[in-house]
Parts: structure tokens; C-alpha cells; sequence
């Protein structure tokens, strides 16, 4: 075991009474006095209720010296083990009884240089480090208080807590209530809101929500969130409302000390007969304006460039267009050469009328078209 000396214990106060006063008597009145002025603030998310604290103060009093209170050196596995809480709730429990002023940490718990380690082995100690060291001890707040009221108190022992009832007096209750499915006291919950865990979901998901919505569940922010959520509210109202809260003035915690409670009155503020009153409706609704007409910009655009590349209209088509249909047979006589390309074709003024054609067997002569042979030309 570390000695420490006398030296670290100088100026440290000593508990008045023994463990079991220390533990269940000046323990609770502490809590009752300070926790939500001491420990509360400085430990927002990481609360510790009176019982588990009595019970860590208890084991942590079996282990200290009977007469003083000083010299509690467990281990935080030590206590988890002898109270059945966890190592973490005994991590809290330990920081609520330094903050609430009845113990202090004399020595930090820390690893073993390599000497220490030696000499410890050498006595069949296997460990590796040092627990911390505590001295527990009265407020003297706390002391004091207790001592004024047991000056008031009519009570033989002095106690402000202690209470015996009557032997006379009859405690039993006679009328019992009905037990049973459908005759007990509490009244069931109603089913929790669709659009409310919805909404709830959304919104703690939402980058942009204040870090204190993750400490409570969707479940306990779905019954916040149900009107809202049945009005058309999405992530970005709930977050635009409480900038609003903010804008006009109201302070605003970082780690509120209950969100419920806070959001609620945000909500309350807003006015439950303006929920259709979305906050970011107006700046949902011009970003979708502007989206649209960005995109009607990029489809001009993209009209215009398509009109740009298509090549300009010709009255011909570059190319003849072949199909496989055969033509269809022309009953029209074909045509003839115009009189003017034709040589020795007519006079000049019937190049209006359209010449007839010439039958099989018939040739043209100098003087006289159009006329038969009569025989094969004989050279006279």
C-alpha cells in the first residue's frame, strides 16, 4: 500500500460521526442541499440519483478508517462489484460526492513507476497501478445546518430525519382498490403519432439541429412534435422556429437543462393556433422558385444550342430517294425533242402544238415531214 504521509491529509476535514452517519445521514442532506446548485451544472448529462449515490457512499465508507474517515482506497471495479451498479455509475457517484463537498480526492489514482512496480512485486503484488485515495468527510455548511436543526428538534436523538411512528396508530389500509387488468390506477398511454415519430426522426437526424436534441429518445420527441407534424412541419420549421426564439431576444443554453420542457415552451411561444404557420415555409417556397426557373434557363439553353447545330432546310433533297416499289407504268406518250432541237423538225410557229409521233417505218424528208415511204430509196 502507497504511504502517503501526513502532509497530503493537512487543511482535509474529518467525518464527526462514523460510516453508517456519514453514509445515510450526511451523504443525503447534501444532496438534498447542493445537488441542484453544485452538481447538477457542472454535470448536465450525466445525472445520479440518490440511491445509487447512497449506496457507492456506503461501500466507499466500509473501506475508510473507522475513526477519521481518510484512507478509502477501492478500486472503481472494487465498488461496481460490492453495490452491483456499473463501473460508470460509480465514476458519477464519485463526482457528485466530491462536488456536493463530503469527500475529496486526496491522491489521483495513476499507474505504478517501474520501482513501484518492482518493490510491489516483491511482496506478491501484482498490480500494475494506484487507486485513488479519499478522505471522507462533513461540509461544513452541511455541519452546521445539521447541527441547527437538531438544536430544533423536539426529537430525543436530535435527528431531523428519524421518525417513529406510534405503536397506537393503525398504518394498514383497510379499502384496498381493485387490482388487476383494467382496475389499476395509471392509465395507459396512448399509441405514439405517425407523423410525430416522423418528424421527430428527421429532425434529430438533421445536420443543422441544436446538439441537445440526441438526448432524448424519438419516442419522447414524437409527442412533442404531433401537432406540428399534423400541420405539414418538417425538420427545417422545428430548427427555423428556434433560430426565431433566438432572434428575438431569448436566451438560449447550449445544454439546456431540460429540452423537453424548452422546446415546449418554444412551441408555446409560436402559439398552438398559428402551427399551420409553417416558419420556413417562405424560404422553402422561393428556393423552389428559383430552382424552377434555373432549370427553365438550362432547358433554353440547351433549345438553343440543339437549334444551332441542326444544318439550315433545302427545297431538293441532296440525295434522289430509292424505295424498292417498282414505278408505276406511264400510260402518257413519251415526249419529243422540241422543234428547235430537232434538225429539220417544222416551221417555227408550231413550237406551241406538240408534235405527233412517228409511226415505226417512217423517215423524214427534206420537204416534207410526217410523210409514208413508199418503198426503199433507190438512189435516182
Amino acid at each position: 500500500m502507497l504511504d502517503l504521509g501526513d502532509l497530503p491529509w493537512a487543511g482535509v476535514p474529518c467525518w464527526t460521526g462514523r460510516a453508517e452517519r456519514w453514509a445515510y445521514f450526511t451523504v443525503p442532506v447534501a444532496y438534498a442541499a447542493r445537488y441542484d446548485t453544485h452538481v447538477r451544472p457542472a454535470m448536465p448529462g450525466n445525472p445520479v440519483s440518490l440511491k445509487a449515490l447512497v449506496r457507492v457512499a456506503a461501500a466507499r465508507a466500509r473501506y475508510a478508517d473507522h475513526a477519521t474517515g481518510r484512507g478509502s482506497r477501492p478500486t472503481n471495479e472494487r465498488l461496481a462489484a460490492d453495490t452491483g451498479l456499473s463501473v460508470r455509475t460509480v465514476q458519477r457517484a464519485n463526482t457528485a460526492l466530491r462536488l456536493l463537498g463530503v469527500a475529496t480526492e486526496v491522491l489521483r489514482g495513476r499507474q505504478r513507476t517501474r520501482t513501484e512496480r518492482m518493490a510491489s512485486w516483491r511482496v506478491g503484488d501484482r498490480g500494475r497501478g494506484w487507486a485513488s485515495v479519499w478522505a471522507l468527510h462533513d461540509h461544513p455548511f452541511i455541519h452546521h445546518f445539521i447541527h441547527k436543526l437538531s438544536a430544533l428538534s423536539p426529537h430525543p436523538e436530535g435527528s431531523p430525519v428519524r421518525d417513529k411512528s406510534s405503536g397506537r396508530e393503525v398504518v394498514t389500509t383497510r379499502v384496498r382498490r381493485r387490482g388487476g387488468a383494467g382496475h389499476r390506477g395509471a392509465p395507459r398511454r396512448c399509441g405514439l403519432d405517425n407523423g410525430g415519430v416522423a418528424l421527430a426522426r428527421g429532425w434529430r437526424a438533421d445536420p443543422h439541429s441544436p446538439p441537445w436534441a440526441q438526448r432524448y429518445t424519438v419516442s419522447a420527441w414524437a409527442r412533442v412534435l404531433a401537432s406540428p407534424a399534423q400541420h405539414g412541419w418538417v425538420a427545417r420549421d422545428v430548427n427555423q422556429l428556434i433560430r426565431d426564439w433566438i432572434g428575438v431576444g431569448h436566451w438560449l443554453p447550449d445544454a439546456p437543462h431540460k429540452p423537453i420542457g424548452l422546446l415546449y415552451a418554444i412551441l408555446a411561444w409560436h402559439g398552438a393556433d398559428h402551427l399551420e404557420d409553417r416558419p420556413a415555409a417562405a424560404d422553402m417556397a422561393r428556393e423552389a422558385a428559383e430552382l424552377a426557373g434555373h432549370r427553365t434557363h438550362l432547358t433554353a439553353q440547351r433549345t438553343d444550342r440543339d437549334d444551332a447545330a441542326r444544318p439550315p432546310n433545302s427545297c431538293a433533297p441532296s440525295s434522289p430517294i430509292t424505295t424498292n416499289k417498282p414505278a408505276p407504268p406511264t400510260t402518257s406518250p413519251p415526249k419529243h425533242p422540241t422543234p428547235a432541237s430537232c434538225p429539220g423538225g417544222g416551221s417555227k410557229g408550231s413550237s406551241t402544238a406538240a408534235p405527233k409521233p412517228w409511226p415505226a417505218g417512217e423517215t423524214s424528208t427534206r420537204h416534207g415531214a410526217g410523210r409514208p415511204a413508199t418503198g426503199p430509196s433507190t438512189g435516182n
